[in-house]
């Protein structure tokens, strides 16, 4: 904290995650993020200002801890490696 300046000092840099995480009484995590200032800085990738526009909208991310719901992922790409 910039308590010098009355508050919070600018991020210049980087990204901010926040998540937020709790139990329903299941062994599984109920948790949701966000990268606030998205996935990439590069303005013709579509993850450009994708979840910045989710973090507007009041919206997140479904975080996935347990096998179950990894596999329920509809965006889940398996690729197996063989040497």
């Amino acid at each position: 904290m910039d308590k010098a300046n009355g508050g919070y000092r600018d991020n210049a840099f980087g990204s901010s995650h926040i998540q937020a995480v709790g139990w329903d009484g299941s062994r599984c995590p109920v948790a949701r993020t966000l990268l606030t200032y998205s996935q990439s800085s590069n303005a013709d990738s579509p993850h450009f200002a994708d979840q910045t526009r989710l973090f507007s909208a009041e919206k997140w991310v479904k975080a996935r801890f347990c096998e179950k719901d990894i596999l329920s992922s509809p965006a889940l790409r398996v690729i197996r490696v063989h040497s």
